[in-house]
């Protein structure tokens, strides 16, 4: 039995190690050079094919749908997808001159112009044109949807038939939705936006996403790409005229792009990156060299097959045996164990961003007047550097308390917050001073299945004890309750992740009506820092106003940061016979709303 092998098998009997993390999200890299293992015996010459093994499906090639955000359809649309702007770990927009330009033209009123690179094309070799621009606008800015989606208990659509029947394209834009009026295309294709407010994620809202002509074929039945494109464009831009054509546009907009649609119809999944999608099964998309691109990043391999179908410690056995190229399994001990045994090359780093967040009002402990004293007090009690050093560090020993306060968009974002250690008789003597009577009952929302969790909230729970709290874990599902079950819970350890639209995130997590503030957090001041934030357009201006937001956000309380999850990526020290160099891969993260960069190894130098 190989050493791999009996890690697979050690790993298999200690259950509770080898529980996936729900999260695998943001941090920094760490290389950690191990030795080298034999090679096996030569196979089959695929030196010009990659395998890379997650554990992340993929769900769509349709960034604006839920399955098309899924890690899994986000790493591959990171190869296979080209636009104007990417975001990169920072969540600053990168412009990518060879597809194109997005331009300010004005400030009052926001206006935005989309310029189209002579060389950006579709992997069937149709131009891409102002229509693809124009059907996005449509799809993303809800300004023709005449059907919404309605959700179950369970969080499933339960007006399908509905939304069949109409025009749903179900995927406004928290940006988009402030563009109504359809945009204008000039004499040379440029295609111009006016937002009815100031947005300031205007760099990354709008980008080329589906093919027009393609849903022009598809929905339409129209042949030729031109006039396939052009009937399109005619239903986005004359709706009352074209209703039936748009109903069966936004149809297949919504549905013709996922795992299911495109694995019965590959050709219909044409892209505009450096690969293209040539195949996909429940368990691996097939990637190959897109032989039409002239973009800034060719293809520097024949072919690219991501799978998702391995156990973690299988995706290590497969690597030492040469035939998986990268992998990128869950951090738990037996799979880092597994990899040393195996000579791989190991890069650590950190993943999600791991918050406490209180729920604020509801009958809570944080209900009355004194919650600021309440939420202070356990904040004190929370010992971050255990964590760290007990939960964490072993499978990073790089990790570091976290003191970004706007995880969303980078490291340290907003300012630090102080890492200082618990200091329980200090919080009980608040809690005293505010005749607050002890203990005090706090649930604390949190993923149990989850060992490292687990450990977090014990080291919480006899932490918080000696100053008067009373924790324990609310038997609420972590999966729903945050949304659904909000009187289930006081505190909740939740993952934090890149969004597409960083600063509307911001102000969907935090402000008073905010669509995702599960916290029911309302602050006059906060509000007035995040209304100044969004409408700041000037993106060098940014990273005052999320000062200002940070640090009303931490004298509040209303979060407090922990620390990255572990992740890691692994390859073989010296590739075996007849397999591919792929040099040295970065860590994967897979809480970035953007892998385009991740893949530089897979590109041209």
């Amino acid at each position: 039995m190989t050493h791999a092998a009996q890690g697979r098998a050690a790993g298999r009997r200690g259950g509770g190690r080898r529980t996936l993390l729900a999260a695998l999200l943001g941090g920094t890299v760490a290389l950690v050079p191990l030795a080298c293992s034999s090679s096996p015996e030569p196979g089959p010459d695929r030196s010009r094919d990659v395998v890379v093994s997650v554990g992340a499906p993929f769900g769509s090639l349709n960034a604006g749908t839920s399955q098309g955000r899924l890690p899994g359809s986000v790493l591959v649309r990171g190869l296979v997808q080209d636009g104007f702007v990417s975001l990169d770990a920072a969540g600053a927009a990168v412009p990518d001159a060879a597809f194109g330009t997005v331009e300010k033209t004005a400030d009052d009123p926001l206006t935005i112009r989309y310029t189209i690179g002579p060389d950006a094309r579709w992997s069937d070799g149709t131009p891409v044109t102002a229509a693809d621009l124009l059907l996005e606008w449509a799809a993303r800015s809800g300004a023709l949807d005449e059907v919404a989606p309605e959700l179950g208990d369970d969080g499933e659509i339960v007006n399908g038939d509905a939304l069949d029947a109409g025009v749903a394209f179900a995927a406004t834009s928290r940006a988009l939705v402030h563009v109504q009026a359809a945009p204008t295309v000039d004499d040379e294709g440029r295609v111009t936006l006016v937002y009815a407010q100031p947005v300031a994620d205007w760099q990354v809202a709008l980008d080329v996403n589906l093919p027009a002509h393609v849903l022009g074929r598809t929905a339409l039945g129209v042949e030729d790409a031109q006039e396939a494109a052009a009937a399109v464009v005619a239903a986005v831009t004359a709706p009352a005229g074209h209703h039936d054509d748009l109903v069966a546009v936004s149809r297949a907009w919504r549905t013709g792009f996922d795992t299911d649609a495109l694995a019965a119809s590959t050709a219909d999944a044409v892209t505009t990156g450096p690969y293209a999608l040539a195949s996909v099964t429940a368990s691996a998309v097939e990637l190959v060299r897109n032989e039409r691109y002239a973009g800034s990043r060719p293809a520097r391999f024949d072919s690219v097959r991501v799978r998702t179908d391995q156990h973690p410690l299988d995706q290590v056995s497969s690597l030492e045996a040469g035939d998986v190229d990268v992998v990128a399994p869950v951090a738990t001990p037996d799979v880092r164990d597994a990899l040393v045994e195996a000579g791989a090359r190991v890069v650590t780093g950190g993943d999600a961003a791991w918050q406490l967040v209180a729920r604020a009002g509801g009958t809570g402990p944080f209900a009355g007047d004194d919650a600021p004293t309440v939420r202070g007090a356990l904040w004190s009690t929370v010992p971050r550097e255990q964590v760290v050093d007990e939960v964490v560090a072993p499978l990073w020993p790089e990790a570091v308390v976290d003191t970004a306060v706007l995880a969303t968009v980078g490291d340290g974002a907003g300012g630090p917050v102080a890492t200082a250690q618990p200091d329980a008789p200090a919080a009980a003597a608040r809690l005293a001073d505010a005749g607050v009577r002890t203990p005090v009952a706090v649930r604390v929302l949190v993923s149990t299945t989850d060992p490292l969790r687990e450990q977090t909230l014990a080291l919480l729970t006899d932490s918080a004890r000696t100053a008067g709290f009373e924790v324990t874990a609310s038997t609420a599902d972590p999966a729903t309750a945050l949304w659904a079950e909000p009187d289930a819970w006081d505190v909740a350890l939740v993952p934090t992740v890149q969004d597409e639209l960083p600063v509307a995130s911001l102000v969907g997590r935090w402000g008073t009506d905010g669509t995702a503030n599960v916290t029911a957090w309302s602050d006059e001041a906060t509000d007035a820092a995040l209304a100044a934030l969004a409408a700041q357009t000037d993106p060098a201006r940014l990273a005052a106003g999320q000062a200002t937001l940070a640090a009303r956000l931490v004298e509040a309380g209303a979060v407090l940061p922990l620390v990255h999850a572990p992740a890691l990526t692994a390859t073989r020290s010296e590739p075996a016979a007849r397999t591919p160099q792929v040099g040295e891969v970065p860590l994967l993260r897979l809480s970035r709303a953007d892998l385009t960069d991740w893949w530089s190894w897979a590109a041209q130098g």
